[in-house]
């Protein structure tokens, strides 16, 4: 078969040598080119214009031969693509640490009583163990946070505290210690000592002071050995996860353990190594981030146990609770509540509410915010009165101003007016510089 070119060649002869060779170059054009038609008249006009097309084809391929050559030589001229290492295969155990720390000033003006919102001291308890001191630099609590990967959904996390007590004397508590298993995730498993699932605060700010706003948590729920009325740990058996729950992010947890103490003996609240009784606290909630709130979640809980006061009647305690909360990085809202339904078995039945609502606006590095908090601990609950010296009405706003000299740093002044039953109206002013590292 012909090329183009040659083809080309012998339709020029053609027009020249005459007509007898016209129908041969015809039938050999229709062999190249069979979508060319030859017109039958076999009209020189007609031949000039097919050899036309067939110069622009040339031309054509002719281009495209010359990109195809110098797409090839880039291409062959390009460095070879670079082959990423691969990454080494994860080594465990994996260790990680950090710090957290605060640094006090308080002032207040119950003299001998110290703001137990800020140092944990049982201001309620007239006389207290801070009696014949108006205002005091303190050393806050010193926390040490560790957590160790032992394989890819296995790890172990232990938070320790060293604080000084109103002996002066400095000591150091385990707060947390726990072995967690995270296989999937709607279905994790922490066994240890750990924050109670119960509400959004408690979950959301441990012992370090610099992750929260303000200056120190709300007076009930202060940690058990600093006067707090919620269990806000557990020692036992922790089971929670995501739901498949489509815009509505459902959350759930569910926990067993011993339970809290409640004595009058000196010894801790929270049963780390001996239950009191054969009973076990139950710790059940869910918990909702919605598509349509973004930024907010709201929950709902119930806690349950069965106490054996020392000295008193064996006792059911029923704790439900709720909480709504905003927070984007602007505004922080907070509203929770909690009521304490003690059952004395033969006995009246006792209950006590009690809530708090924070607002915070930020301003840059600045940040104001205001708390109220509201504490009706039943008067006619021995466990309150006889045990816990916390019984009676308490309440009172706090306003405060957190300024983050750094993201490692945060100095905050906050001032809290406090209401309480049997006692005059108090106040108290905190300054604090609380920090991560």
């Amino acid at each position: 078969m012909k090329n183009a070119t040659g083809l080309k060649h012998e339709l020029r002869m053609t027009g020249r040598s005459g007509g007898s060779l016209l129908l041969a170059a015809a039938l050999a054009v229709c062999q190249l080119a069979p979508a060319q038609s030859v017109p039958p008249s076999a009209d020189p006009d007609a031949l000039a214009k097919l050899i036309q097309r067939l110069d622009a084809q040339d031309e054509k391929i002719k281009s495209q031969d010359a990109e195809l050559k110098d797409l090839r030589t880039k291409v062959s001229a390009a460095p070879a693509p670079e082959v990423m290492p691969a990454l080494p295969p994860p080594s465990f155990p994996s260790l990680q640490f950090h710090g957290f720390g605060d640094i006090d000033y308080v002032a207040a003006n119950r003299k001998n009583n110290i703001n137990a919102q800020t140092t944990g001291v049982n201001y309620n308890n007239p006389g207290g163990s801070a009696a014949g001191t108006s205002s005091s630099f303190m050393l806050g609590e010193f926390d040490l946070f560790f957590t160790s990967q032992l394989a890819e959904n296995l790890d172990i996390m232990n938070e320790d505290v060293i604080s000084a007590g109103t002996d002066n004397h400095t000591g150091i508590d385990i707060e947390r210690l726990a072995v967690q298993w995270r296989p999937k995730d709607w279905f994790n498993v922490e066994f240890g000592r750990f924050h109670t699932a119960m509400g959004y605060y408690n979950t959301a700010f441990h012992h370090g002071t610099w992750f929260q706003t303000a200056a120190a948590r709300p007076s009930f729920l202060e940690y058990e050995d600093s006067g707090g009325l919620v269990p806000v740990h557990t020692v036992g058996l922790s089971i929670h996860g995501n739901l498949p729950s489509g815009k509505w992010n459902l959350a759930y947890f569910f926990e067993v353990g011993n339970g809290r103490s409640y004595n009058n003996t000196g010894s801790n609240p929270v049963q780390n190594l001996i239950d009191g009784n054969n009973f076990k606290s139950v710790n059940v909630g869910l918990i909702a981030k919605p598509d349509w709130f973004p930024g907010g979640q709201f929950g709902a809980g119930l806690y349950h146990d069965t106490v054996t006061p020392d000295g008193l009647a064996r006792t059911d305690e029923l704790i439900p609770n709720a909480h709504i909360i905003y927070h984007n990085s602007t505004w922080e809202l907070m509203l929770e509540g909690f009521l304490i339904r003690h059952q004395p078995k033969h006995e009246q039945t006792h209950y006590s509410p009690m809530a708090y609502a924070q607002l915070g606006r930020k301003f840059g590095l600045w940040t104001p915010y205001a708390r109220f908090t509201y504490v009706n601990a039943s008067r006619n609950d021995l466990i309150y009165t006889a045990i816990l010296g916390r019984g009676g009405l308490h309440y009172g706003p706090s306003i405060g101003l957190r300024y983050d000299v750094s993201a490692y740093l945060a100095l905050k002044a906050q001032y809290d007016y406090m209401v309480d039953t049997g006692q005059k109206d108090g106040s108290a002013l905190t300054l604090q510089a609380a920090f991560t590292f």
